[in-house]
């Protein structure tokens, strides 16, 4: 097991009060990727190490334990990686990071090139953050920036972006670039 080098908890406040956009996005949507929906499918996976921010009795949660060669996730990650359905509105300091990095997502070039895109995987909703390429905050665009240099230092975490941003590619995805850096 590769032991955590990751803050989470300074990840969290760092991330605490940053959204967006500089008013609620949910109001252009009706908060859809915050509620849960008609058959509770939908959920978020725990980057590893992150669980330690919930102590998994939490009310508005819904865990589940998955394998992660069941759901594609690179060799070196290990049994269990978690995921949680939202069962009532969370509580908007409590929610995970992928949450509150949404609607970026890291990928990686092959030089290393770290970029912050709009997210690219298919949602069981349309986000008009995305469909409509509003224009997101800078300070929230370079603090989630800042986070996703810190993660990419745990191999796991690192595997799983250098695999989708591979996917990507394979998939001849060309998405919209919102920052870069070089390592």
């Amino acid at each position: 097991m590769v032991k955590n080098k990751i803050n989470f908890k300074e990840l969290y406040q760092k991330t605490s009060l940053i959204t967006p956009l500089t008013y609620d996005c949910g109001r252009l949507c009706g908060s859809i990727c915050c509620l849960p929906d008609q058959k509770n499918s939908l959920g978020i996976y725990l980057l590893p190490g992150e669980e330690t921010m919930f102590t998994g009795n939490e009310d508005w949660l819904q865990w589940e334990l998955r394998k992660p060669e069941e759901d594609d996730f690179p060799p070196n990650w290990v049994y269990p990686v978690f995921f949680l359905r939202c069962i009532k509105p969370c509580p908007r300091d409590r929610r995970p990071l992928n949450c509150r990095f949404f609607p970026l997502a890291p990928h990686l070039l092959p030089d290393n090139t770290l970029l912050l895109i709009y997210e690219t995987l298919p949602l069981p909703y349309s986000c008009p953050l995305i469909n409509n390429k509003i224009p997101l905050r800078k300070d929230f665009i370079t603090t989630v920036a800042a986070c996703w240099q810190e993660l990419l230092k745990e191999p796991r975490i690192r595997a799983l972006v250098e695999t989708d941003s591979r996917d990507r590619e394979r998939d001849c995805l060309q998405p919209t670039v919102l920052w870069l850096n070089q390592f």
